[in-house]
Order: structure tokens, then sequence, then C-alpha cells
């Protein structure tokens, strides 16, 4: 059970044996596990630069053990620092991998994937393998109206994983595809929007990508590229990175409830987000389940209270006065 901690099977029977004296000599451990002299002091010394068992002078040398709600305790986070210090070194070792392995090969570099049912168990793994990150683009058209990676994606929020999207606005006039969105902000994740994003991607730990290639009408991937840790990846990275400073947020930030403002309700709130997001009067309308007289006569109060002569002037008079 010990050798998790580096203590080799007869070094641990030592020390079942000296947890139940209260000292003793190693010719007396040696009697009862029936080993050599030197073996069995080889096993105490062992324990003690463990810091399990100490050693009391006198000669012959009387060992007795340690507490192990201490002793053990230690050498546990001793060994757990050690991994540490090694998983630190993990992504140095995989980078010089991958960089020999793309010289022998460059071919490597870039897979291309077939078939919308491989793209999808790929893109899967990817989700499944992410440690930290998960930065992804997300435009229209979709084979469902919500997408396909929610329940994936919920996984990653679950598992402390960070995920920011940056979605065209297009993706939030499709109701379903707006509430999930909402939904899955509320679990953590960080949305912006653009007027356009370049393609639908997915990068994980900015190491990997995968993005198609070729797509129908409906959605429907049928061939895409997957990225391996390069020069290409790091680029995908910067691409949506730029695209991310100039994208406008998106509800209310994971775990962040919008602080009441006296000036403007939570309705209101959600009206000038979309606003705000680029989004036509007529899908922000059905999102709000308003009529379009009520929409129109919403929106006149707004600009009014602010002392706006335009929407896109409103929008900024919402940012600098808190109501966004």
């Amino acid at each position: 059970m010990l050798e998790a901690i580096g203590l080799d099977e007869s070094t641990e029977r030592a020390y079942q044996v000296l947890l139940r004296q209260e000292a003793l000599t190693a010719g007396a451990l040696a009697g009862i596990l029936d080993v050599q002299p030197s073996r069995a002091r080889q096993a105490l010394d062992v324990l003690v630069a463990a810091g399990l068992a100490s050693s009391r002078p006198g000669r012959p040398a009387r060992y007795a053990p340690v507490d192990p709600r201490s002793g053990l305790a230690s050498l546990i986070r001793s060994r757990q620092a050690e991994l540490e210090r090694v998983a630190t070194s993990l992504d140095a070792y995989a980078a010089e991998y991958h960089e020999r392995s793309l010289r022998a090969d460059p071919r490597l570099l870039v897979e291309v994937i077939e078939g919308p049912a491989e793209i999808t168990r790929r893109v899967e793994e990817l989700l499944a393998s992410a440690e930290h990150e998960v930065l992804a683009f997300d435009t229209p058209p979709y084979v469902t109206s919500t997408g396909t990676a929610s329940d994936a994606e919920i996984d990653l929020l679950a598992r402390g994983v960070s995920v920011r999207a940056a979605y065209a606005v297009e993706a939030l006039a499709i109701p379903e595809r707006a509430e999930a969105l909402r939904r899955l902000v509320a679990l953590g994740e960080q949305a912006r929007v653009l007027p356009r994003v370049p393609m639908k991607m997915i990068v994980v730990d900015r190491r990997e990508a995968i993005l198609p290639l070729t797509g129908s009408a409906e959605g429907l991937r049928t061939t895409a590229a997957f990225v391996r840790r390069s020069g290409l990846s790091d680029a995908l990275t910067e691409l949506f990175e730029a695209h991310w400073a100039q994208a406008t947020p998106i509800y209310a930030a994971a775990g962040v409830q919008s602080s009441p403002h006296p000036e403007v309700s939570d309705e209101d709130r959600a009206l000038l987000q979309l606003l705000n997001a680029g989004l036509k009067d007529e899908a922000i309308a059905r999102q709000l389940d308003l009529s379009q007289r009520t929409f129109r006569r919403r929106i006149a109060d707004l600009t009014q209270r602010l002392g706006a002569t335009s929407r896109f002037q409103a929008g900024t008079q919402a940012m600098r006065r808190g109501w966004l």
C-alpha cells in the first residue's frame, strides 16, 4: 500500500511491526521479520529518513514509531509536491516531442477528419481532454437549433474548465439557441457577440484546435481540420483573442448577478443587452416576448431617459451609467 509514497514491501512490513511496539532494536525487528539484522537496520534507517520513525540514543539504538497522522501526512505532502514539480515539466517535454515529430513529418501538423460522425467524435474527445481553457467561435448554420456541444460544455464547466465563446449575432436570433446560451452563461461560460465570426472553431488549452474545412447550408460538417500544437495553433489562438477583444459581452457574467440599479429594471437591462449586441428589432421582441408596439415604446422610453439621440448612443450611455 505504501509503495506509492516510496516504501517497498519489506520496509512497510517493518513499519507495521514498529507501530505495534513502544520501541525496539534492529536485532529485535530482524527476529520478528525473520530477516538479517543488516536488512532490518536498513529498513529502520529508511523509516527514520522518511519521518515515520525516530531513533533513541543508546547501545544498541532503539527505534520508535512516529504518529502516522503526522509522519505519513508529511510524507504524502512531500510526494505530492514532487509530483506537482514533475507535472510542471509535462508541457515542456510534450512541446519538444511534438516539435521533433513535426520536423520529422510536417504532415502531422494538420489531420483531415472526414464525415460528420467522426468529426463529432473527435470534438468530444478534444473537449474531454481540456484541463484549463476552451476557446470557441460559434456561428450558424446549426444541425439543430441548440447546437451540438452543450452537454459536453456543461461537463467542462462542472470540472472548472474556463470556457470563452464568441458568437455571431445571428446565433442570438434563434430563440432556442439564445435560451441554451443563457443557461451556459449561468453555469459559467463567458460569452460575447460579434457582427460576424470568421468560422466555427474550438481551441483547447491553447495547444490543439478543430475547425471545419467544408460544410453544408444546413450546418452539416463533412470535412474538418485537427490542428496539433504548433505555430498554426498559436495563430488560431491569437485570432480568437483579437476577435474577443472587439466583441460585446452578452447576458450576465457567470456567478455574478447584475447589481440592482435604481434607474433601470431587469427587463430593461435585458433589452439593452440584446440591443447592444446588435440584434434586429424582431429578434429582440421575440426573445423578450414583446409585441412590436410595446417594444418600440420601451425603446423610445429608454432612449429618452438616457438622453440619447440614437440607439448606438443609448447603448454607450447605458454603459457609462452602469446599466449594463
